[in-house]
């Protein structure tokens, strides 16, 4: 069997929907406790496109000896850091079936946010289009007939009509700006959608929208949390287990503050002491409180998991309240910036002319 193929090392890296199915057809053969490199293999030739690739070729490294974790890694930037990590988490832990199911979990969020975004946006990108070509036409083609009235009516051009005449004169240079605009979201939209960038940098554009930060903060504490507990559970020293988990959450912050705590607890000082020294920032106020008191106060484990429901369900009410609320208040912030730019460009400068012409 071919080793590379579409999804082989070097390819173009795989879309959250692309790794969504593969991480349920590969839980799903750990679960049956199917030989993997047997049942991908059987899969890559059952799938579709691109996914069916992806499998054949994990399943031909596998068979040549490679692990799991092996394999994912072969496939270079295809693969998105954070799934190899939960991959060798999971490993380490000795249930990979946990670690996938979590993180699972996680992809299914973010792609939930993501079409919850996109259901809010398309309406108003329709109307601000609209608008904005509207708006050229009325500075191009109405305004030089309004200052033709003026002048024929021998009457003072008003500031407005001069600013709106202006705009019409310079609309070649400026016109191209939404058009863009609308280019440029198109490709922050498709590179949200790469899962092999899950890094800080890839919710940059999504968390510019209301509830999506924290949405995603809670996502990740989840994660965090829920695996963080797995490897400890299962007897990984603690400052490994730390620079695991915080791997597998994709946030490069929170993953150079885990290092660093993690290099802290292995000079011997304590969680206690590493939080006092000013670590632990990037962590959920709560996290960051059992991480440091949960050996003292009772199991960390167990303060971890019972963390986890909380923020779950913390970010199913983000996501809800991003389903519902964020298209109301994009179309009213669109609605509201359309009138009045209309009000500017079209009504001041037919004011400015009636009042000339009713006065003295």
């Amino acid at each position: 069997m071919a080793v590379n193929g579409p999804g082989g090392a070097g390819g173009r890296p795989v879309t959250v929907e692309e790794l969504i199915a593969l991480n349920e057809e590969i839980a799903a053969l750990v679960r049956a406790g199917s030989p993997l490199e047997a049942g991908l293999g059987r899969s890559g030739a059952e799938l579709p496109g691109r996914i069916g690739g992806l499998a054949e070729g994990l399943a031909g490294r596998m068979q040549a000896g490679a692990s799991l974790s092996e394999a994912l890694d072969a496939e270079g930037a295809a693969m998105p850091p954070l799934y190899r990590a939960v991959v060798e988490a999971g490993s380490r832990s000795g249930d990979l079936p946990a670690a996938l199911a979590g993180v699972s979990r996680y992809l299914r969020g973010f792609a939930d946010a993501r079409d919850s975004v996109a259901l809010a946006l398309w309406y108003p990108l329709i109307v601000a289009t609209v608008a904005y070509a509207l708006f050229v036409g009325l500075v191009v083609a109405f305004a030089p007939r309004l200052a033709s009235a003026f002048a024929s009516l021998g009457l003072p051009t008003t500031r407005a009509m001069r600013l709106v005449e202006r705009l019409g004169e310079t609309a070649w240079l400026w016109w191209p700006i939404w058009p863009l605009a609308l280019v440029g979201l198109g490709v922050a939209w498709v590179r949200s959608g790469r899962a092999a960038r899950f890094d800080g940098r890839s919710w940059n554009f999504l968390a510019l929208f209301p509830w999506m930060r924290s949405l995603v903060r809670d996502h990740r504490s989840a994660g965090f949390a829920e695996l963080l507990a797995l490897l400890l559970e299962n007897r990984v020293a603690y400052p490994r287990a730390m620079t695991l988990a915080a791997e597998a959450t994709g946030d490069a912050r929170l993953v150079a503050e885990a290092r660093a705590v993690a290099a802290e607890l292995e000079r011997g000082r304590s969680a206690q002491q590493a939080v006092a020294g000013g670590a632990f920032r990037a962590f959920s106020p709560m996290l960051r409180w059992v991480l440091a008191h949960g050996s003292t106060e009772g199991s960390v484990v167990q303060a971890l998991r019972n963390l986890v429901p909380m923020y779950r369900s913390r970010a199913s009410l983000s996501a809800v309240k991003l389903r519902v609320l964020l298209p109301s208040l994009i179309v009213a912030t669109v609605g509201a910036s359309a009138t009045l730019l209309y009000a500017a460009t079209l009504f001041l400068p037919l004011s400015g002319l009636l009042n000339e012409l009713a006065g003295p």
